[in-house]
């Protein structure tokens, strides 16, 4: 019998990867992207398993790689991730310039 608790979590690849080429860049209309803060990093894979669209991957040193083109910012990863090793960045539409935020939005 197979105990759960032993088992490690595999990674599901989804069904239909983004679209090559330009027209599949998601990030010409995201308003936040992620950003990897090595240092905090664990390389505990909590960001890649729950990444709804593949698109992070493993560096040659097994860090996390965000593909920027492709990232929806849906920003699951930084909500995982539990050594707070991915920041919210927000950007402008087009994903060409990050914006500064001061004090952050409040409901």
């Amino acid at each position: 019998m197979n105990n759960q608790s032993e088992t490690k979590p595999r990674r599901v690849h989804p069904i239909v990867r983004p679209m090559a080429g330009v027209a599949g860049r998601t990030s010409e209309w995201r308003t936040e992207r992620p950003e990897l803060h090595k240092e905090n990093c664990t390389k505990c894979m909590a960001c890649v398993i729950h990444c709804p669209d593949d698109v992070i991957e493993l560096d040659k040193d097994g860090f996390p790689e965000i593909d920027q083109f492709y990232c929806k910012g849906c920003m699951i990863c930084d909500a995982v991730c539990p050594h707070d090793a991915i920041e919210t960045i927000e950007t402008l539409p087009g994903g060409e310039k990050d914006v500064k935020v001061e004090g952050g939005n409040t409901p």
